[in-house]
């Protein structure tokens, strides 16, 4: 009986440390930039015009409510940075946000507990007791969000910077918890900015 409920309670530890995982899956972070671009001149920061915005994407994650979290994140960022707000920037910053459906399928023994097998003695046959093993696959479905922020030129309106953050949505959660994840986001994709390889 007590390692029927040790296997059981190994079953349900492996699924537990699944979704800890998944909840704290680290921010994947890709950046691209314009090799011929002057970063180190860059020193005050405004919002990209509305009229050179493109429309953001997904209704989802495209709202007032994101917009505002959103904006103020990056802001903060960039000023804790050593960036400065400015009416005359050396740079312009937008951001637009996806969201995809992703499939991720995980397979494991799960020791179910005691079954029959055969065994063999000095020429003799036996049956006894052993602990029996089923393979199990989970498939767990969910959402992948990504922020893209982007410095643009503020004469050319040409891109001279991209960075791109990566993470599992949660299925809810409360203002708090999206302020610190889109806050954790902002920092992980900022943080490669202005490029190391700059000139």
């Amino acid at each position: 009986m007590k390692a029927r409920q040790l296997v059981n309670k190994k079953g349900y530890l492996v699924a537990l440390l699944s979704l800890v995982l998944a909840a704290c899956s680290t921010v994947k972070v890709s950046t691209d930039y314009d090799q011929s671009a002057d970063f180190t001149t860059l020193k005050g920061f405004n919002w990209l015009p509305e009229s050179a915005k493109v429309e953001k994407e997904n209704a989802y994650l495209n709202n007032r409510i994101m917009d505002v979290r959103i904006t103020k994140a990056i802001d903060k960022q960039l000023v804790a940075q050593g960036f400065s707000f400015s009416t005359a920037p050396d740079f312009y910053v937008n951001y637009s946000i996806t969201s995809e459906k992703k499939t991720n399928i995980r397979t494991y023994d799960n020791y179910s507990g005691y079954g029959p097998s055969w065994g063999w003695g000095v020429g003799y046959g036996h049956r006894g007791m052993s602990l029996s093993a089923h393979t199990e696959t989970r498939v767990d479905e969910y959402q992948q969000g990504s922020l893209v922020v982007d410095v643009i030129d503020p004469t050319s309106l040409e891109l001279i910077w991209r960075g791109i953050g990566s993470k599992r949505l949660p299925e809810s959660t409360d203002a708090a918890e999206m302020d610190k994840l889109v806050a954790d986001v902002v920092k992980s994709i900022l943080g490669k900015f202005p490029p190391k390889a700059s000139k």
